[in-house]
């Protein structure tokens, strides 16, 4: 198993390799985010339609409210949108907020341009289950041979996080990062937080030190947090947000009509069935030779993988559990729980 530092610095390494494929640097009064993502709504159908690109709110470093985007379109399966945020004041955006809207999307990556120059990166590697333990699936994306994982989500209770924060200057590089580790970005803080409630237009930030308790420099939109090291600083809301039905009851079921087949090493179907914060399709990893069902959580051989020669399996060229031989079936092999999938997603070199 991998250790904390060893995800962490990979995690880092990844961000490194991305901060190539970032937006055109913005004039001082706007800040340009890409936003790629790896799988989109599974309402959406065979067509594949996209998924809604994220509402981006930015505040600067004393939690000033900048500006925000709403609604900036939608965007596809493994493909990216530039969202160009126009900014009050020419303030560097320190800290943003990334929105779901009705149509879920796992990003698997968000980088963005400042006018200074300087370019950021955000992974969703950090969503998955040897990090923050969010909802997460694999991507197709490769930067560099590094793999990337997505994190999901959505705003109409398909998925349970509706959005979350950075304070992206912190994602830079291991050296700019020592002593942060694992649990300083999972621990919920203004570094990374994750949000479940309806259209959240706040974040928390950081107090320097010698102000540790007091706000100031924040504006109307900035009070004063119970915890002393931290502050909250408010945003607009979402025009139109407020007369939108908001989350109640109980969610609906992730109902994913997809079977991703990948033929990567690192698309592990064991690790992720066996993650209790995974969500997305079905996988069948040809390089394990196993399939993952999402639904139940059951991990089953490939039929025509090496030593398959009784027991349940899943035939992966009729997509079909299939259960062998036996006096009960007498002796021949009997595909039943035929699997209606929507799209195959092939995935791999």
């Amino acid at each position: 198993m991998a250790t904390a530092f060893g995800v962490f610095t990979g995690i880092l390494t990844v961000i490194g390799f991305i901060q190539s494929n970032t937006p055109d640097r913005p004039n001082q009064y706007e800040t340009k985010f890409r936003i790629h993502v790896a799988l989109d709504n599974p309402h959406n159908g065979p067509s594949n339609a996209g998924g809604d690109a994220p509402d981006i709110r930015v505040w600067n470093q004393a939690g000033q409210f900048l500006g925000g985007t709403y609604d900036p379109g939608r965007v596809s399966s493994g493909s990216f949108r530039d969202v160009t945020v126009r900014l009050s004041q020419p303030h560097q955006p320190t800290y943003a907020l990334f929105t779901g809207n009705d149509d879920a999307i796992c990003i698997a990556y968000i980088t963005n341009s400042w006018a200074d120059g300087q370019k950021y990166a955000w992974v969703g590697n950090w969503a998955d289950s040897s990090s923050c333990r969010q909802s997460w699936y694999y991507s197709n994306i490769v930067l560099d041979g590094k793999s990337l994982n997505c994190a999901w989500i959505d705003r109409n209770g398909d998925l349970p996080k509706t959005a979350f924060q950075t304070h992206i200057h912190e994602f830079a590089d291991v050296s700019a990062n020592q002593g942060k580790g694992v649990s300083y970005y999972c621990g919920n803080n203004p570094s990374l937080k994750w949000y479940e409630h309806w259209e959240p237009n706040s974040i928390s930030y950081w107090v320097t030190p010698r102000k540790r308790g007091v706000v100031e420099g924040g504006g109307p939109w900035a009070r004063d947090a119970e915890d002393a090291q931290t502050a909250v600083a408010v945003g607009p809301v979402k025009p139109g947000s407020e007369n939108r039905k908001k989350l109640s009851g109980a969610r609906p079921a992730f109902n994913e009509t997809r079977l991703v087949r990948s033929s990567r090493p690192e698309h592990s179907a064991v690790t992720l069935c066996e993650s209790d914060s995974s969500a997305g399709p079905d996988l069948v990893s040809l390089h394990e030779g196993k399939f993952c069902d999402m639904k139940t959580r059951e991990i089953l051989p490939l039929c025509d993988g090496p030593g398959v020669a009784s027991g349940d399996c899943f035939d992966d060229s009729i997509a079909s559990l299939r259960v062998r031989g036996g006096a009960r079936l007498s002796g021949r092999d009997v595909a039943v729980d035929t699997k209606e999938y929507s799209e195959v997603l092939e995935w791999g070199a």
